[in-house]
């Protein structure tokens, strides 16, 4: 009996997972409502496998058959996740030819991850970072930038490459050293300095002075390159959501306005960019945000005082959210998203304004000068959709940029953070950090 019971546990239990990868999550709030567990189980999906068939095992031998077919349908939905999201692609071959991996140094080889994937990962021993730099003030305002920084322990020599990390949240949430520091720890292992980044959010700031924010972070780290063991040409911008698509624009536009007020001699040139799903054309976004929050106006004249911001800080809840940065824009009536955030972000509508929404997309200044590029999404990102990956993709290969595409296969959104155990065993954590690996070695090593 109590075999029974186990079994049918298991089984139940890796078939309910199993259920939520095989369902695609919809834009807007059902897609949301989605998320979490679709998350978690695309996280546990190995062990859910094992689980799955474990529980049909024993109903094998117990001679249940609802829990033996029950199991074997989550052994093999599980299964299925993670080969499909760990499936060796030839990406990298495409963009950079066949020979890529013989171009690395030896030394540089030798530290890379020997395959996409382990059951679990070994926790590793924290790599000495420093908290709260100052890089210098935000916009016009007296606010500190700041940053933290990780560099390689000893003995491991450095690569000379350094990324600066612009965080996730879709421009308006989160701070730095958000659920990235088993990344952050890795690369650093490999001989790259991580300079983590806490750029301006919305509504408070809008999209100029977070591109400020990023070319100050630029300009700090290559004054700073001596002192880090860095080479001010090899680096890389890598962002998450919204970071990403800052990194992607102040990478590919590096002439956009919005630079021209923090150190307008200096130079902000950078080697590659690494994107996170990242959105990368904003007229379509705006569309696919009114979408899904219903009340984003077309012109500011609908703006009701109903819509606009409001401050929240008098209870010790709103004091922990607004000034823990975990979701600043809160305060602002705009968790985690407001119909306002593009309209403030940009300044008006797309109707209104839509040469600003053109030259605030990234995908509009590409050309032969743009940087090698990886893109990596998850299929079935209810927030940022992998068109905008693909689109980029393409419209890199047509200018003969050197480009990266990774789609992982019943993925969904911030697929590469999770809390706890499930950081090690996720396969599509550990499966991006071994493309984003191996394409820092190369732009380290060649060119």
């Amino acid at each position: 009996m109590k075999l029974k019971k186990v079994s049918r546990f298991l089984s139940y239990l890796s078939a309910f997972s199993g259920l939520w990868l095989l369902i695609k999550s919809p834009p807007g709030l059902v897609g949301g409502m989605v998320w979490i567990p679709k998350l978690l189980a695309g996280a546990w999906a190995p062990f859910l496998a094992l689980a799955g068939g474990l529980g049909a095992l024993i109903g094998w031998i117990g001679k249940d058959h609802k829990a033996m077919w029950t199991g074997l349908f989550g052994a093999a939905v599980g299964l299925r996740h993670t080969i499909r999201v760990t499936a060796p692609k030839d990406h990298f071959a495409q963009a950079f030819g066949n020979d890529w991996e013989d171009r690395l140094p030896a030394n540089a080889r030798a530290r890379l991850s020997s395959s996409r994937y382990r059951l679990l990962q070994s926790k590793l021993a924290p790599v000495q970072g420093q908290r709260n730099i100052h890089l210098g003030t935000s916009g016009k305002t007296n606010e500190l930038l700041l940053g933290d920084i990780w560099v390689p322990p000893d003995p491991i020599p450095s690569s000379g490459l350094a990324v600066i990390y612009l965080h996730g949240g879709l421009w308006q949430a989160v701070d730095k050293d958000f659920l990235t520091q088993p990344l952050f720890h890795h690369l650093a292992r490999q001989g790259h300095v991580i300079l983590d980044v806490a750029y301006s959010l919305a509504p408070g700031a809008d999209l100029d002075r977070m591109l400020g924010d990023v070319k100050q972070a630029i300009v700090w780290l290559k004054t700073h390159s001596t002192e880090y063991g860095v080479n001010p040409d090899r680096i890389v911008l890598m962002g998450t959501s919204g970071g990403a698509h800052l990194a992607l624009l102040a990478a590919y536009a590096p002439d956009h306005l919005a630079f021209r007020s923090v150190c307008p001699q200096a130079d902000m040139s950078v080697r590659a960019v690494v994107s996170i799903s990242g959105v990368t054309d904003l007229r379509t976004f705006f569309n696919e945000y009114g979408h899904s929050n219903h009340k984003q106006p077309q012109y500011s004249s609908q703006i009701t005082d109903n819509l606009r911001p409001r401050i929240y800080d008098k209870t010790w809840p709103d004091k922990f959210l607004t000034r823990s940065r975990a979701f600043p824009a809160y305060r602002h009536s705009n968790m985690p998203g407001g119909p306002l955030l593009l309209v403030y972000l940009l300044g008006g509508t797309l109707k209104e304004i839509p040469e600003i929404y053109r030259l605030a997309s990234p995908i509009d200044h590409v050309g032969p000068h743009c940087q090698p590029t990886l893109q990596i999404f998850g299929d079935n990102d209810f927030v940022v959709d992998c068109s905008h990956g693909r689109r980029l993709y393409q419209a890199l290969c047509e200018a003969r940029v050197p480009s990266v595409y990774i789609e992982f296969p019943d993925t969904v959104h911030a697929f590469n953070q999770y809390f706890g155990v499930s950081q090690r065993i996720a396969p599509a954590a550990q499966s991006a950090t071994y493309h984003i690996e191996r394409f820092l070695a190369l732009m380290a090593s060649i060119g």
